[in-house]
C-alpha cells in the first residue's frame, strides 16, 4: 500500500487554493473598479500571497524529506518567487515617489 504524503497533498491544495484565490480577487478588483487599480492590486496580492507562499514551503519540505541528497526544485521556485515579491514590494513602495518626480 503506498503512502500518503501529507507535506505533499497539503502543499499542492493550499498553492491550488492560493491561485484560485488569486485569480478570483483579480477577476473581482477587475470588475469593481478600473484596470490600472486592479492591476497595481493584482501585483500587491501576488507578492503577498499567503496561501501559494505556504503551498510551496510545504512542497519543498515534501521534497526534502524524501530526497534529503538532493536538491529541491520547489526550492528554486521559492528563490524565484520570492525575488519577485520583493521586486514587486520595492516597485509599490517606489511607484508613489517616482509619480512625484515626474509631475
Amino acid at each position: 500500500m503506498k503512502k500518503v504524503k501529507v507535506y505533499r497533498v497539503l502543499g499542492g491544495i493550499l498553492s491550488v487554493y492560493g491561485i484560485i484565490g488569486y485569480i478570483a480577487y483579480v477577476l473581482k478588483k477587475l470588475l469593481d473598479t478600473g484596470i490600472v487599480p486592479s492591476i497595481i492590486s493584482a501585483l500587491f496580492m501576488f507578492a503577498l500571497n499567503v496561501f501559494l507562499w505556504a503551498g510551496l514551503v510545504l512542497l519543498w519540505q515534501a521534497d526534502k524529506n524524501e530526497n534529503p541528497e538532493k536538491s529541491s526544485k520547489w526550492l528554486k521556485t521559492i528563490k524565484v518567487y520570492f525575488i519577485l515579491s520583493l521586486t514587486i514590494i520595492i516597485a509599490m513602495l517606489a511607484l508613489p515617489i517616482i509619480v512625484r518626480i515626474v509631475q
